[in-house]
């Protein structure tokens, strides 16, 4: 038997025990099976806090995040990012009440797909208090597969996105990895640009530029490219994106038109607070009805001393 490998939830004094068995692999279980199959998996919980808790276990996909990482915090659903099956229509949530000092095991049973399994699919549980989901949460990952088989990834172009985070707008190019495989090390530089009138005369909004590296990048995942635009609102218009992601010899190009709608940039823009409006259109505009002004009166002058 392979010693459990605990996991350290980030809610203070829980601790999460996948008990995997005899595995070398004690962090995650694994499972090659066939179509239909039935697998009972058991997961111990915890306590060693000082209130008593009340947790809840939830089965998603792994996804993406923007350091990088392999989380399991989103609801995935079949059909996104190219993914053929969702991990939670293979099980169910399940909720476990933990008094201090107490421990309680969980069994979930996890039905295969019917039809073939194409490489990978990293599912797992994502682990969290109900009563204060900020305490942070834990994850139990679930990798399966029907021959084991390394297989890499390909990485496309899929939206640009909105959010609001920390009370800031922030612009999201959202890439993909629409393949069931696993990739690493995928680097990505991307630059945004929204298109103006003011470009002609140096004084439009200027080019934003990425440069990262994603240690990991789950399968059937979006890769998110973050724009921070810390005090600046979203202004509506056309965005160019033109990027590039590189992952070992494979490299992936992407060039294309976004519009953000007036709306698009109000929902968000009301949502955040501390924002700085640039006024340089407007006095511009200013200006250029003071000099048509001027120029009407000196036009006016003139032609009444012709006549």
């Amino acid at each position: 038997m392979a010693v459990p490998k605990v996991v350290r939830a980030d809610i203070d004094g829980i601790t999460v025990t996948p008990l995997i068995g005899d595995s070398d692999v004690s962090d995650k279980f694994q499972i090659i099976g066939k179509p239909n199959s039935v697998r009972t998996l058991k997961i111990s919980f915890a306590n060693f806090g000082t209130t008593n808790v009340k947790l809840k276990a939830v089965p998603t996909n792994a996804t993406t995040s923007m350091d990088g990482k392999i989380v399991y915090t989103d609801s995935v659903k079949a059909g996104q990012y190219g993914l053929q099956y969702a991990f939670s229509d293979m099980t169910t949530s399940k909720t476990v009440s933990l008094k201090v000092g107490q421990t309680k095991d969980l069994a979930f049973k996890v039905k295969l797909p019917s039809g073939k399994i194409n490489n990978l699919i990293m599912g797992g549980f994502n682990i969290y208090d109900m009563t204060n989901q900020a305490r942070g949460n834990a994850s139990v990952p679930v990798w399966i597969t029907d021959d084991n088989k390394s297989v890499g990834g390909v990485v496309t172009l899929h939206n640009l996105g909105l959010d609001v985070i920390s009370k800031k707008p922030h612009i999201i190019v959202n890439l993909q990895n629409k393949e069931p495989g696993q990739m690493k090390d995928v680097i990505v530089h991307m630059t945004v640009k929204r298109k103006s009138w003011l470009d002609r005369f140096n004084l439009g909004d200027k080019t934003m530029t990425a440069d990262l590296t994603y240690p990991k990048v789950a399968p059937n995942s979006r890769i998110p490219v973050d724009f921070d635009q810390n005090t600046t609102p979203i202004k509506a218009g056309t965005y160019v994106v033109k990027g590039a992601a590189r992952s070992g010899k494979a490299t992936w190009t992407f060039h294309k038109k976004y519009t953000i709608t007036q709306d698009q940039a109000n929902n968000i823009n009301k949502r955040c607070k501390g924002l700085i409006y640039n006024k340089t259109t407007t006095y511009i505009l200013i200006v250029c009805v003071l000099v048509s002004i001027i120029f009407l009166i000196f036009w006016a002058i003139w032609y009444s001393g012709r006549s």
